[in-house]
């Protein structure tokens, strides 16, 4: 409902996981690798990680939601709706359910009614209640104090809760929580949550005073550095207070206040206000929105954009615009959320119905959760290549805006048998960071090996792996022009007559010294030809045991009398196999054409190349130092002549 400025303003009074739950379940339920276990079958890599992306939960943003909801004497349906706008609210530019949610003014018997509410209100997941205790002094002093998160996200340690005394037959709560699947403690959060004495005379500031104290005295013994939410209805009247000043003093429990230590007074600060969301009270209290009751104070570690970090402009009163100091939230309209009054009512109307405070809300950004992807069966591998084996890392927590993920650094090592690696930062997927390793030189046969990957960010969630992974190790191949020797340069020369055409010149190619333990040889590609030479085929040959053949070709039509040459680089690699390496042959390609010369492989020198002159080879054949049918300069009579025969065959 609308409501018109023609109330009176009554009193303002009032009392006001290894194994993780989250997306990295998933993660490991599809075969990736297990924190500190073994590898399993990787598939392509990339396609992995992104799976785990598709598969994951949803936003893992941690939002923080304080509220006093009066005993329950607000509407329940009201009270459900502003659980459900708290998790939608996108005011900040995205919308994520609370993680954590701090209640004051939680009676025993409304407990139950509680947790009713906000499942109803935020059915997509599961919260468990942390340790509540309420006893006979706080049920009648308002309530007790209450917190909720959500059990995708953190775990409470129960041995961390403490009640802490803090007047007025109040207790603050202290709670404990962990992120799953964290092990150090940047993984954990301490929450208080209190409810300081109400009402603004010199002794009720002095109650909330000594009540601060008792809240620093604890948290001022908690390691250094921890991180600490103060959360509640503390009922500070200005930034003038003992109590507030107790909160920023210096100590390691020492609070920021996410709105700076000014004033938030007057209709200058209404955005700040909290407390009332209407006029009249009834069984609620009333007084406008002209006060700020309701906080979430936070230590120096949550500021550090490092774990858990407060996210810069996302403290705010859940439903105030700040145009209504004053006056009830619903007054006229609303624009808490710009451009949609509709929904922006709707959600006043509701605050309005639900308690004499509405909710405080703050994000925070998140630790990541670590993940990383190898193969566990490698195949082949080169052994001393570059870049034999590449694994992906990555930060598989969602989460609805980038911003909301904390950096996730970390460093891969090897373990001497894969050489590499290196420091990088995980980026959220689909993206990706890599770092590769070699095998190390020299090994053959099979293997085994190991990749430790450890975060070095905090509160990161698996945060380190021990991958495990095999294969069976080759030697480089070894390319050479001959297969006694090792021999990368040669000249090769022939002879042709003028316009005889396509003069052929084969070139044998060995892998040399090859076994089973050797890589096969990729002839890959040719540069430098030219100058009448091309070449004719050969490229994409694998040579093993048996010699490949690069055959070149020389058009002698139209050519000049003379000495025609070309410079030749074969580039050669490894089998396509992890390591492969690049190597590299050169040749001299030489040939002299003229009218008269000497016609190669006319060994009768009747002008003709023919069966006379295979004749001739084939009666050389074998080991023939010097001959003339020796057309290769090899020392032998073989195969690789008889082509090159053939090549200049005239008829």
């Amino acid at each position: 409902m609308r409501y018109g400025i023609s109330e009176s303003k009554a009193s303002s009074t009032a009392s006001s996981r290894r194994p993780l739950i989250t997306s990295l379940r998933a993660h490991l339920s599809m075969g990736l690798m297990t924190p500190r276990g073994t590898a399993r079958a990787a598939g392509p890599l990339l396609l992995l990680l992104v799976s785990v992306l598709l598969t994951a939960s949803a936003h893992a943003q941690v939002r923080v939601m304080n509220w006093n909801v009066a005993r329950l004497n607000g509407d329940p349906v009201a009270i459900e709706e502003v659980f459900a706008a708290a998790a939608a609210d996108d005011q900040p530019g995205f919308a994520a359910a609370p993680s954590i949610i701090v209640l004051q003014e939680v009676t025993a018997s409304s407990r139950l009614a509680i947790e009713n509410l906000v499942q109803a209100g935020i059915p997509n997941y599961e919260y468990a209640t942390a340790t509540f205790t309420v006893g006979s002094s706080e049920n009648g002093s308002g309530g007790a104090q209450m917190l909720l998160y959500r059990a995708d996200l953190f775990v409470e340690i129960e041995d961390g809760h403490r009640d802490i005394p803090t007047g007025a037959g109040r207790n603050t709560d202290r709670w404990q929580l962990r992120l799953n699947g964290s092990a150090d403690d940047a993984g954990v959060i301490w929450v208080y949550g209190g409810h300081l004495k109400a009402s603004n005379s010199s002794s009720d500031a002095e109650t909330r005073r000594q009540g601060a104290v008792a809240i620093r005295a604890d948290a001022d013994l908690l390691p250094v550095g921890s991180n600490i939410i103060y959360a509640g209805d503390f009922n500070l009247y200005s930034n003038n207070e003992p109590a507030y000043a107790v909160f920023l003093s210096s100590g390691r429990g020492r609070a920021n206040d996410p709105y700076g230590t000014s004033s938030w007074g007057g209709s200058g600060n209404a955005i700040k206000h909290s407390q009332s969301p209407r006029l009249s009270g009834g069984s609620l209290v009333g007084g406008g929105m002209d006060d700020r009751f309701d906080f979430q104070l936070f230590t120096d570690a949550m500021l550090d954009e490092d774990s858990f970090s407060f996210m810069s402009e996302t403290c705010r009163s859940l439903g105030n615009d700040g145009n209504h100091y004053d006056i009830a939230i619903n007054t006229g309209n609303n624009s808490y959320y710009p451009g949609q009054v509709a929904r922006s009512n709707s959600l006043a109307d509701a605050l309005f119905e639900a308690s004499d405070h509405i909710p405080v809300i703050t994000d925070f950004r998140i630790p990541g959760i670590l993940s990383c992807v190898l193969g566990d069966s490698l195949g082949r591998v080169v052994s001393g290549g570059s870049d034999s084996v590449t694994l992906l890392v990555a930060n598989v927590r969602v989460v609805s805006t980038p911003d909301a993920s904390s950096p996730l650094e970390y460093v891969a090592t090897g373990d001497g048998v894969l050489i590499g690696g290196g420091s990088g930062l995980a980026p959220l997927l689909p993206s990706f960071d890599s770092q590769v390793f070699s095998l190390a030189e020299g090994m053959t046969g099979e293997f085994s090996a190991v990749v430790e990957v450890e975060a070095t960010s905090g509160g990161v969630s698996q945060p380190s792996y021990e991958i495990q992974t095999s294969g069976f190790a080759v030697r480089p191949a070894v390319p050479s022009w001959s297969g006694k020797s090792l021999v990368v340069d040669q000249v090769v020369q022939a002879e042709a007559q003028a316009n005889s055409g396509i003069i052929f010149i084969d070139v044998p190619v060995y892998n040399l010294g090859w076994d089973a333990m050797q890589s096969s040889l990729d002839l890959d590609a040719a540069s430098g030809l030219g100058n009448g030479f091309f070449l004719w085929e050969g490229l994409g040959s694998v040579v093993a045991s048996r010699s490949g053949n690069l055959r070149f070709a020389f058009n002698s039509d139209g050519a000049d009398d003379g000495e025609h040459a070309a410079d030749v680089t074969i580039q050669t690699t490894d089998e396509d196999i992890p390591g492969e390496t690049t190597q590299y042959l050169t040749v001299r390609l030489e040939i002299t054409v003229g009218d008269g010369g000497v016609v190669p492989g006319d060994f009768n020198d009747d002008g003709f190349v023919n069966g006379a002159d295979l004749g001739l080879l084939l009666g050389a054949w074998g080991r023939c130092a010097g001959c003339p049918e020796d057309l290769d300069g090899s020392g032998a009579i073989n195969g690789a002549d008889l082509g090159l025969l053939l090549g200049y065959w005239t008829g």
